[in-house]
C-alpha cells in the first residue's frame, strides 16, 4: 500500500499535534498528515488536501463531525472517512455509520492498533473499537453469538449474504447498487429483507451484528456461483 494522506480532524490542539507527529513517523504507511481544526475547516481542505483517510472527531466547533460527515460523504462517496472520538455512545456510532463513516475508533487506541486501522479501513473493512461492540451489546461468548447467528443466517439468500458483506463494508445502498449492477430499489429490498431476518433495527445494528458473529468472513469465504 502506498503511503497515504491524511486529514486529521480535531479541535484539540494538543491531541491533534501529538497524534501528527505519531502517525508521521510511521513513514512506511503514512506520507503526510494535515491538521484542520473543525468540521467547516475540514470540508474545505478536502479539495487543497486530496485525502486517502479523513479522522474525525465528533464533538467541534462551527461544524461537528456527524454532520461534516455527512456533507464530505455526500460530496466524496469513495472517500474513507474514520471517526476518532473519546465518546463510544451508541447513538453517536449509529449517527456516525448513518452519515457514511467507515468505522468508530475511541481515543484510547494505540498508535500500532490506529496504523492498522486506517489500513484496514482503506482495505474496505468496517472498523470498531472493541468497546464500541462492547458498550451497545456486551459480548459473553462470542461462540455463543455464533451458535445465536446460525438461525437467521442459514436463512439469508446467497444473495443476500453477499447483500450484507457489502454493508458490513460500509457500503451504501448506491454503492451497491452500481457494484452488484442491480436497481436502487432491489437493492433498498435486499437490505430490508436481511434486516428483517437478521432482526435488526437498522443499518449499524446489522453491521454490527455481523462483526460479531463473524458473518464478514463466513460470507467471503463462501465459494461463488
Amino acid at each position: 500500500m502506498k503511503p497515504l494522506r491524511v486529514l486529521l480532524v480535531d479541535d484539540q490542539r494538543l491531541f491533534a499535534s501529538s497524534l501528527k507527529q505519531v502517525l508521521e513517523a510511521h513513514k512506511a504507511e503514512i506520507q503526510r498528515v494535515v491538521i484542520a481544526p473543525d468540521g467547516e475547516k475540514a470540508i474545505e481542505l478536502i479539495d487543497e488536501v486530496h485525502p486517502d483517510i479523513v479522522l474525525m472527531d465528533t464533538h467541534m466547533p462551527k461544524v461537528d463531525g456527524i454532520e461534516a460527515t455527512r456533507r464530505i460523504h455526500a460530496k466524496h462517496p469513495e472517500l474513507t472517512i474514520l471517526m476518532l472520538s473519546a465518546f463510544g455512545y451508541e447513538d453517536y456510532v449509529r449517527d456516525a455509520m448513518a452519515v457514511g463513516a467507515s468505522g468508530y475508533l475511541l481515543k484510547d487506541i494505540t498508535p500500532e492498533e490506529l496504523v492498522d486501522s486506517i489500513r484496514s479501513a482503506i482495505g474496505g473493512t468496517v472498523v470498531l473499537s472493541p468497546q464500541v461492540l462492547q458498550g451497545v451489546s456486551p459480548i459473553a461468548d462470542r461462540s455463543r453469538i455464533r451458535h445465536e447467528s446460525d438461525g437467521w443466517f442459514r436463512e439469508l439468500t446467497h444473495s443476500e449474504r453477499l447483500i450484507l458483506l457489502l454493508v458490513s463494508k460500509g457500503y451504501s445502498n448506491t454503492e451497491i447498487s452500481q457494484r452488484l449492477n442491480l436497481g436502487p430499489q432491489t437493492v433498498r429490498n435486499y437490505v430490508s429483507g436481511v434486516y428483517a431476518k437478521m432482526g435488526a433495527r437498522d443499518r449499524f445494528e446489522a453491521i454490527r451484528m455481523a462483526i460479531e458473529a463473524g458473518i464478514t468472513s463466513i460470507v467471503e469465504e463462501e465459494p461463488q456461483g
